[in-house]
């Protein structure tokens, strides 16, 4: 079965595999693990797909696909995902416990051994399921139900809710798809050729750059290696075979330096022979024909010698001494035709074409294509392709292999195979081709190698992206972002964090829920007071606090209160390195709202949220509050109810409300309150 990528890599440039399941039978632990039911490879692409799309939004709630438009028939079902909710209805089995779309939440979260076999080597990420569209409403009623502890109108109560646990399993897979290309490879015989391989051990070839190498050694037993000429002698023959048209077509030989020793490149036509000079040449030692060097010798490869780069250095005037040089600038042979009947280092089926690399590898016209059908389709990966040698900084073999595609696919069209399997394997391929560039008439010439060049511009473009703030709106593209330096500069300097792309899309700069919940999770760490009489003010003051002026633009202050009294910075915002001055107490604005003259109260633990205008067309950070009395009682023991967050009317923001207390804890992994009780008696000093 396929597996379904749509995922970012990860450190190390690995991808991230992902495969989905759906739990069959009755919903209930312990689960058989032979329940688990895989998705459908095309399912499985869009559901991770459309998952991507989410953490991109940085939604953790709604719809994940509408199977009915991937699957045919059309599937009636939905792959949603929702966060926990705590159950405080008496009348429900579930009550004081977390539930997911009305089963428990312990459900997504079994032991191994109840899980698919994969779950052993990835992560099992929780929270979805798979619901029929003619129970969405149900579902919803049911939510309510659990949530009131006044109703007792349980949906499920007329008939059965039909929904399923869903779970998704990410797998860290290699880089390169076909793992080790070279095992299956036929081994070469043990010529002196072998030793070429080794050359790269003693002489590295800096990429995409024009080399002169010469054999260091015997060349008459093979013994030795090839060696780099020094960087500015190569370069000086680089000059010489652009210039010089003698040179390049293997008529006159150029010197090397201005006394010792000269070069000359050879071909099949050309070898090296100079016995018809001996005597016109006035030679130290005389020309013989073992001496003569043609591109057979067993010094050059099958790849020098495709390219044209064999070469021979002699002393001047006596062309007996002599030694192979070859030229190689990685990529150069990309794209060449290999009838020696080496197999395709990918479907080790048919000979093909060299990709360029430095091991030699061949692979056939079909898997070439292929290749850069994935290339061009993904600019995650930029290491191990096509053979797994090659990276995004071979430009000139990627070039040539792309060019290569497209003369293989033109010729491929205007002679199309005779043999009808063959004729099936290239018309799927065409299929594919169409799907994935959305081609609905003629393949267009030059298709790969335009692929290929933009290719190379959006890794560029992605170079840069660290350096903008991106669109949020799918599809915008990065032309109409907006730098971080412009934003600063515009916005953020006047308290602002809502900007507006070239296009007209509304964009925020605030923080990801992930940084949003680390200050909370910090703050619900240490609800105690570190002091309970402050300097000057004699306050209880806590150690931790949120600069709520700067939540008002977007930002996350994390202040930490060392001593002294309640102002804080204690030097004031002009003197202390923060431009913002607040009461540590009741966390108003200092000099404004609050001063050492009042006796303020304190609203409570801290919580901050993400929050949209009610129109959606806006975004803001909002501060909410926790009874901290009553928080640190549930944690001892002496209260059984969690006090919720309350967030206050703010504007065009929303209506006051309340998040539960247990649901909370549960999405913020805080639920152990003896941990909670062990962490808060430790205290922060």
């Amino acid at each position: 079965m396929q597996s379904a990528t749509g995922a970012p890599p990860v450190a190390g440039g690995e991808q991230i595999q992902r495969e989905w399941y759906w739990l069959n039978g009755e919903q209930k632990k312990p689960i058989d693990v032979r329940a688990w039911m895989r998705y459908e490879p095309t399912q499985e692409i869009h559901l991770s797909m459309s998952y991507t799309a989410m953490q991109m939004e940085e939604r953790t709630e709604g719809v994940v696909v509408d199977l009915a438009y991937f699957s045919s028939p059309p599937s009636p079902y939905k792959v949603c995902r929702a966060n926990p909710i705590e159950v405080v209805n008496p009348n429900h089995s579930l009550k004081d416990g977390l539930a997911i779309a009305g089963y428990p939440k312990d459900l997504w979260y079994a032991p191994l051994h109840q899980l698919p076999p994969m779950a052993k080597h990835g992560k099992v990420v929780t929270g979805f399921y798979q619901i029929h569209r003619d129970y969405v409403d149900m579902l919803k009623e049911l939510n309510e139900y659990l949530g009131d502890p006044q109703n007792r109108n349980d949906p499920t109560a007329r008939e059965p809710c039909r929904r399923r646990v869903v779970i998704l399993i990410e797998i860290e897979r290699a880089k390169h798809f076909f793992g080790d290309v070279d095992r299956f490879r036929r081994k070469r015989t043990s010529t002196p050729t072998v030793a070429l391989a080794d050359a790269g051990e003693h002489d590295s070839v800096p990429p995409g750059e024009a080399v002169f190498q010469w054999w260091w050694g015997d060349p008459m037993t093979g013994w030795g290696h090839w060696k780099n000429y020094h960087p500015h002698v190569s370069a000086h023959l680089e000059k010489m075979l652009a210039t010089r048209e003698g040179f390049r077509s293997c008529h006159e030989s150029v010197a090397i330096d201005e006394v010792r020793y000269r070069i000359q490149r050879i071909s099949r036509e050309r070898p090296f022979d100079y016995l018809q000079q001996n005597l016109a040449g006035n030679f130290r030692e005389t020309f013989m024909p073992e001496h003569i060097v043609t591109i057979d010798n067993s010094m050059f490869d099958d790849m020098t010698r495709a390219t044209s780069n064999c070469f021979v250095q002699f002393q001047n005037g006596n062309p007996k001494r002599r030694r192979p040089v070859r030229r190689i600038k990685k990529g150069d042979a990309a794209g060449l035709e290999m009838p020696s009947g080496e197999p395709c280092t990918i479907c080790f089926s048919d000979t093909g074409v060299l990709t360029g690399c430095e091991k030699g590898h061949v692979v056939c016209h079909s898997c070439l294509r292929m290749g850069m059908r994935v290339i061009v389709g993904d600019i995650s990966t930029t290491e191990g392709l096509i053979c797994g040698c090659l990276s995004f900084r071979d430009i000139v073999a990627l070039e040539g292999l792309a060019e290569k595609a497209d003369i293989t696919t033109r010729e491929t069209l205007a002679s199309p195979p005779s043999d009808p399997n063959l004729k099936q394997e290239f018309d799927m391929e065409l299929n594919q081709v169409r799907r994935q560039f959305d081609i609905a008439d003629a393949i267009p010439q030059g298709l790969y190698k335009s692929k290929m060049k933009e290719w190379f511009e959006k890794l560029r473009q992605k170079e840069s992206e660290h350096l903008y703030y991106a669109c949020k709106h799918p599809g915008c593209g990065m032309e109409n972002w907006i730098l971080r330096e412009d934003f600063d500069k515009d916005y953020r300097c006047r308290g602002l964090y809502n900007w507006t792309c070239r296009r007209g899309h509304k964009n925020s700069v605030l923080p990801s829920q992930d940084e949003i919940n680390d200050v909370n999770k910090n703050i619900l760490l240490h609800p105690e007071c570190y002091d309970e009489r402050c300097a000057h003010d004699s306050f209880p003051l806590r150690r931790f606090r949120l600069c709520e002026q700067c939540v008002a633009e977007g930002l996350l202050t994390f202040a930490v209160h060392e001593s002294g009294c309640k102002q804080w910075p204690g030097g004031g915002a002009s003197t202390a390195g923060h431009r913002h001055c607040f009461c540590f107490h009741c966390c108003a604005v200092w000099g404004r709202d609050c001063d050492h003259s009042k006796r303020c109260r304190d609203p409570g633990i801290q919580q901050v949220r993400k929050n949209t205008t009610l129109d959606g067309s806006e975004s803001k950070l909002e501060v909410g509050y926790i009874d901290a009395q009553a928080y640190i009682a549930w944690i001892k023991g002496t209260r059984s109810v969690c006090p919720p967050t309350v967030f206050g009317a703010s504007g065009l923001f929303s209506r006051s409300e309340q998040v539960v207390g247990l649901t909370r804890q549960g999405l913020l992994g805080l639920e152990d309150k003896s941990y909670l009780k062990r962490t808060m008696e430790q205290g922060t000093s």
